[in-house]
């Protein structure tokens, strides 16, 4: 529900060539100014007048409702004085009419999505980098979901190549190989290949077989993945991720759609052989205007594939699916090489898949622990998190049991690490503090946790049920009130830009600005000690759908909301 939609009307009856669509509705940067602003540039556009022209027109000529007290030009906006307690309260039935669905404008009804992300090479145990791609793939699965879309996350295991073959060598020299002895068992046979060509040799062999279909082969390499799938799936579970369909790169070895894809190219003139005999595809041909990336190689001189081959035929068999939206979420290192992949697809008919990159992850020091000096594992950042956590969730909550402060200590920790890196747009580099992100006060995600936990203690100490049934004359007697209220209304276009962005980073700003103005709130208006009855319900149900709305937007950014911190 629109809470100003009672002010739409009456603009549009005014104004008959304007569409509910060019209207929007923000709060002015001071209260003094108004209680709401209506932008005028749209409708301007629209009408073929400057903004300031139209918001003095529409102060002048708009007959609203007894809910609007006084429409005041300035500027390009038209800022409204109005009766806050009718407004207000269609506020707060729209908080809690709608319940968990608060803020979703529904717009993913019978819509389908396939939505990749994260697809760790299966030789290592996931480092830190690897997380941002998990978590910006699982909050927007949660964003797309809670627009009502249709969502299937697929993983892609890579479990060809190489490295998997040098992994499968060195586990055959390892008894009962485990998932954390993984990442140092491949840097040993890496290392290995470059001086014992036999050893180096034996591996590309094992890929040879594996892509002939050897059953013995494919039972070596499966063993290995499945090892490592597993151990990984373990740790991103830790931060929430979850994945609905696993795609074994193996499965597109000798895919015909591909010979499909290189007719339709040599009929482009974009594929040769080269010197090495190997098939190539020239994308200067397709729409590629650099001479970096114009050459990308299919086939080996062998006839083996390349794994950008094999690429193409999952984008074929993802496309197979039907879905009405197909998304891969990638590191901006792969930007190229995904215009490269978009460009063959497209040459040959075929939908391109929508990217979503993202930046790197930088520690802001040294002192955490690292394997091989190279990268930071992500068990090892989310141990020394939980760890962190737990002291300070034992110093804040001495009358929870050890085993309840444990629990809080892992949710603290993985609010602090997924917000902070949540709240920043995926092309832009986090840089991560831990001692920072840990804290209970600041821009972090535990002070919102502990917003909702202060309004659960408040629920707590009224010792009743707060009812969604509102007053018919709802008060509203304070701006702290009135400021708190109007951010509540505005989840929904929130949730409209992040799903436009494909990022949750504006969500998280939400809840950051959100937990703010009920801090102020808190402050300045008694709840419990309220005055009278009256407002104390009111200030009660004001406080019950300010906690509904930061548990909807935490539930999209991954984080728990806690009942006690």
């Amino acid at each position: 529900m629109n809470p100003f939609e009672s002010l739409v009307a009456p603009i549009l009856a005014a104004f008959p060539e304007l569409s509910a669509e060019d209207l929007s509705f923000g709060t002015p940067p001071k209260l003094d100014m108004g209680d709401v602003a209506i932008p005028m540039f749209l409708a301007a556009r629209k009408l073929k007048a400057a903004p300031p022209k139209i918001a003095a027109e529409a102060a002048e000529k708009i007959a609203f409702g007894p809910e609007v007290l006084e429409a005041k030009p300035m500027g390009p906006y038209l800022n409204l004085r109005l009766d806050r307690g009718t407004i207000g309260r269609k506020i707060i039935a729209s908080v809690l009419d709608a319940g968990d669905k608060f803020g979703s404008n529904g717009v993913g009804k019978g819509v389908k999505v396939v939505l990749e992300h994260t697809s760790i090479n299966p030789n290592a145990s996931p480092h830190v980098g690897r997380a941002r791609n998990a978590m910006i793939g699982d909050s927007l699965t949660r964003l797309l979901r809670f627009e009502e879309h249709e969502v299937e996350v697929h993983y892609y295991v890579n479990d060809m190549g190489r490295q998997i073959g040098l992994l499968v060598l060195i586990a055959d020299e390892l008894e009962n190989l485990t998932f954390d002895q993984v990442l140092d068992a491949y840097v040993e046979a890496n290392e290995r290949a470059k001086t014992d060509e036999a050893f180096a040799t034996a591996g590309y062999e094992l890929l040879s077989k594996m892509e002939q279909g050897d059953p013995e082969t494919q039972k070596r390499f499966s063993d290995v993945t499945d090892l490592c799938l597993k151990g990984q799936l373990e740790v991103l579970g830790r931060l929430g991720a979850t994945y609905d369909v696993f795609d074994q790169e193996s499965k597109y070895v000798q895919d015909p759609r591909l010979d499909e894809l290189v007719t339709a190219l040599k009929e482009k003139d974009a594929v040769f052989i080269d010197d090495d005999k190997r098939l190539v595809v020239d994308l200067s041909k397709i729409g590629h205007e650099l001479e970096e990336g114009r050459y990308f190689v299919l086939l080996r001189g062998n006839g083996s594939s390349m794994y950008g081959f094999r690429d193409l035929a999952y984008s074929l068999d993802k496309n197979a699916l039907g879905a009405d939206l197909n998304m891969m979420v990638l590191g901006e290192d792969h930007k190229l090489y995904a215009q490269q992949l978009g460009l063959i697809l497209a040459a040959a008919g075929h939908p391109v898949p929508e990217p979503v990159y993202y930046s790197y992850i930088l520690l802001k020091d040294g002192k955490m622990s690292t394997r091989q000096g190279k990268v930071v594992l992500l068990s090892d950042f989310l141990d020394e998190a939980s760890t962190l956590a737990n002291t300070r969730v034992a110093e804040q909550c001495t009358d929870l049991s050890p085993e309840e402060q444990k629990v809080i200590a892992e949710q603290v920790a993985v609010a602090a690490i997924r917000f902070s890196i949540l709240r920043v747009t995926p092309n832009k580099n986090v840089i991560f503090d831990m001692e920072e992100n840990m804290k209970f006060v600041g821009d972090t995600g535990p002070y919102i946790q502990y917003s909702c936990a202060r309004i659960n203690s408040m629920m707590r100490k009224h010792g009743a049920e707060i009812s969604n049934d509102l007053a018919e004359q709802f008060p509203t007697t304070a701006d702290a009130e009135w400021a708190l209220l109007t951010k509540l209304a505005d989840f929904p276009n929130i949730i409209a830009g992040g799903l436009k962005q494909r990022s949750c980073a504006s969500i998280a700003v939400y809840t950051l600005e959100l937990s703010r103005l009920f801090s102020s709130f808190y402050n300045d208006c008694p709840v419990l000690k309220a005055e009278t009855e009256e407002l104390k319900t009111a200030r009660l149900q004001i406080c019950k759908a300010t906690l509904q709305t930061l548990k909807n937007a935490l539930g999209i950014l991954g984080i728990e909301a806690p009942e006690r911190m």
